[in-house]
């Protein structure tokens, strides 16, 4: 069967040049298929729309009725495609996003006020949540993670790091030694991040001059928000080990205390995961590149 639409160009084509051999040239196909085409559409509407002689081509009374609507309906079908091109290629329309509470208010909060500042025509929406996203479902644009990547169907693309800081209050630390090496954490109650449903222990990694050391911990307190873990330690219930940007101003005001210095704190990347890598809206794009160049500007080379 032919396409309809290639159909109609043809007949459009064979009204301005009168003949099957300048319509199928404008057109680039043979004369033949030309002819098939006309014949197609005059079998679907089950009517003639040209008095053909040996030397020209005539519309009917139907065929003159049906290049009027034709004309106009593809002249239509060009406007709209022009302009989803030009809308494209703009930077603008709603922006819907995603990222952890606190890292978002933090850092991609700024980022997007900036991001705003350069694109003014862009609408933007941040949802803050500390959960799994379904971008397609949810109507997600992109989100930002601070996890390791699991097996996933989003194009991924690494922003940054951020340093994972094992801590403990005063109050706490007074009534309990401080950990000297991560082994001795197992003797310790320590507050943990998890999801809902998964288990209270944990495994904290360390980095050590002869590799990866991983520690299992557990504890009596389990939360999946950070800002939660940070205010059970502060009320000195145990050692946590938070991302740097919730417990620095903790940290510089001696409410928390680092702990384990001499050993290399873990790093967890910093991703912005988005849905399809084919079509993706001018809008996403330029706010993939500005978020990258963001936070490259702001590492100064460190990977943190």
């Amino acid at each position: 069967m032919l396409d309809r639409y290639t159909s109609m160009q043809v007949f459009l084509a064979l009204v301005r040049r009168g003949t099957f051999t300048a319509a199928a040239a404008e057109l680039g196909i043979s004369r033949a298929m030309a002819s098939k085409h006309i014949q197609a559409l005059e079998d679907h509407l089950s009517v003639r729309l040209f008095n053909r002689t040996t030397r020209n081509n005539r519309l009917t009374a139907a065929g003159a009725r049906y290049f009027e609507r034709v004309d106009a309906l593809l002249a239509e079908l060009d406007e709209v495609e022009a302009s989803l091109g030009e809308e494209a290629a703009r930077v603008s329309g709603t922006l819907t996003l995603a990222a952890p509470p606190a890292f978002g208010a933090i850092h991609v909060a700024p980022l997007v006020a900036a991001f705003m500042a350069r694109h003014p025509d862009v609408r933007l929406r941040l949802t803050l949540a500390d959960r799994r996203l379904d971008l397609v479902d949810e109507g997600i644009d992109a989100a930002v993670t601070v996890r390791e990547l699991e097996d996933t169907s989003y194009i991924a693309r690494y922003l940054t790091a951020v340093r994972l800081i094992v801590c403990a209050a005063p109050a706490y630390l007074a009534r309990h030694s401080a950990p000297s090496t991560p082994e001795d954490l197992v003797d310790h109650n320590c507050l943990t991040y998890a999801e809902a449903g998964a288990s209270m222990r944990a495994q904290w990694r360390f980095q050590a001059a002869a590799g990866p050391l991983d520690v299992r911990v557990d504890g009596n307190f389990v939360s999946n928000v950070g800002a939660a873990l940070r205010n059970v330690a502060l009320a000195g219930h145990g050692i946590a080990r938070l991302p740097d940007y919730i417990v620095a101003a903790d940290l510089a005001d001696g409410r928390l205390v680092a702990l384990l210095g001499d050993w290399a704190p873990a790093l967890r990347p910093v991703h912005v995961l988005y849905p399809h890598r084919e079509h993706v809206p001018a809008r996403l794009r330029a706010f993939l590149d500005f978020a990258r160049e963001w936070f490259a500007a702001r590492d100064g080379g460190d990977t943190a």
